[in-house]
């Protein structure tokens, strides 16, 4: 009996959840991560990006690159910022021109800031897109210090949801920050579904979802040269 063909895929692997794009039928799906690294012969992989990219793909692209290429895809403004908040960290790229002239992640202060988000949301039996405003802000050097301090307030007597927000808000300021403080901000990634998160911003955000990095890649098998 022959062999059954492999699907052929693209696919961005975070460190929580996997997005695939199936190239015969153009359809996405968000799965966990650990979906794909336990089954790594399952897909033909024509290109990937992500921190858990290593599943043996056709291409193998950096995420910083996946991300400038994603921008480019999506934005028509010709200058522009564009953040990708995940997991495991933080990255952004700058784009003047329609050039990339700036790209850098944090792994430090943006430490697992998106884990300990879905891990305190379950703790909780939160909806983290559904908190109440909040003008405080906690100091988050990092996801894991950020929970401490979150759980300090709430021993202080802050109700879970004021804390909650308190830690989002503080995720956003160091995001911010890190970006330059830019008037308008484009922003990727699941916290883009977090409307708390996206309001805790002082600038305008304007949300590309969870599929940037999969345009990335897309976009750059297209324009090889770019």
């Amino acid at each position: 009996m022959a062999a059954k063909l492999k699907k052929s895929i693209l696919l961005d692997c975070g460190t929580s959840y996997a997005k695939v794009q199936y190239m015969d039928t153009g359809r996405r799906r968000i799965v966990p991560a650990r979906d794909i690294l336990r089954n790594p012969d399952r897909y033909h992989v024509a290109a990937a990006t992500g921190h858990n990219a290593g599943v043996k793909p056709d291409i193998r692209l950096n995420e910083l690159v996946a991300l400038a290429h994603g921008g480019l895809s999506l934005i028509e403004d010709k200058n522009f910022t564009l953040l990708d908040c995940g997991a495991r960290d933080v990255k952004y790229v700058k784009v003047k021109s329609r050039k990339v002239r700036g790209m850098d992640w944090n792994t430090e202060c943006g430490a697992f800031t998106g884990q300990v988000i879905e891990l305190l949301s379950r703790y909780f039996d939160m909806d983290p897109s559904a908190l109440p405003a909040s003008s405080g802000r906690l100091p988050v050097v990092c996801g894991v210090l950020g929970m401490t301090a979150m759980f300090d307030r709430i021993a202080q007597g802050a109700p879970h949801e004021v804390a909650f927000a308190e830690f989002l808000r503080g995720i956003a300021f160091n995001c911010e920050t890190l970006v330059g403080r830019p008037d308008v901000l484009y922003l990727s990634g699941g916290l883009c579904e977090n409307r708390t998160f996206v309001n805790s911003f002082s600038c305008e955000v304007k949300p590309l979802g969870r599929f940037v990095l999969l345009n990335g890649l897309l976009h750059a098998i297209a324009n090889p040269s770019s």
